[in-house]
């Protein structure tokens, strides 16, 4: 049920994500990443140190990382010019355009690209389409842009749909 929104791993966290053995298990070159409740809290203007910290993990293993968004440009553009990373902000997500650009700045193949994001219509539904690995995180807060809310309760009710018959789990510790 609902296969396109399923995401291959769900986690807790980016830190979740152990990413020598992600690049390592899974050949993983490239990462699409998300950026409200994802690398940020939505609708805060700090950044996290460990999230930086993340960052520089990613680029010490060689592993390329494009931020994907559909919040405003400005927003996007600040935070990525903190992280020093290359970034996409067009409202299209979830349609292949925004994952294709993401695949271009990173000049990597979908085999070798993960899309890791905090929502399932958007982040996972998109990474899906194109046969990328998606991981779904936790979203950082439960706050969110007001035309948000109906698609995040009926991501929650799927959610524990998948959780309660098994379809999914959630990975406690770090994954892989």
């Amino acid at each position: 049920m609902f296969e396109i929104l399923k995401p291959k791993v769900y986690v807790n966290s980016i830190y979740n994500i152990d990413l020598k053995k992600l690049k390592k298990m899974k050949k993983i070159r490239g990462i699409i990443v998300d950026l409200d409740n994802t690398l940020v809290a939505w609708g805060k203007n700090e950044i996290n140190q460990r999230v930086i910290d993340w960052v520089k993990e990613a680029k010490k293993l060689e592993l390329k990382i494009c931020i994907v968004s559909n919040t405003n440009s400005k927003r996007v553009e600040k935070y990525a010019k903190i992280l020093n990373l290359p970034y996409y902000s067009k409202l299209f997500k979830p349609f292949s355009i925004s994952f294709i650009n993401g695949l271009k700045i990173l000049n990597t193949r979908k085999n070798e690209t993960v899309v890791i994001g905090d929502q399932i219509f958007t982040d996972i539904l998109g990474g899906n389409r194109l046969k990328l690995f998606t991981i779904l995180v936790t979203p950082i807060i439960n706050r969110d842009a007001i035309g948000t809310f109906p698609q995040r309760t009926l991501e929650r009710i799927i959610i524990s749909f998948w959780l309660k018959r098994g379809i999914i789990k959630k990975e406690v510790g770090n994954w892989p």
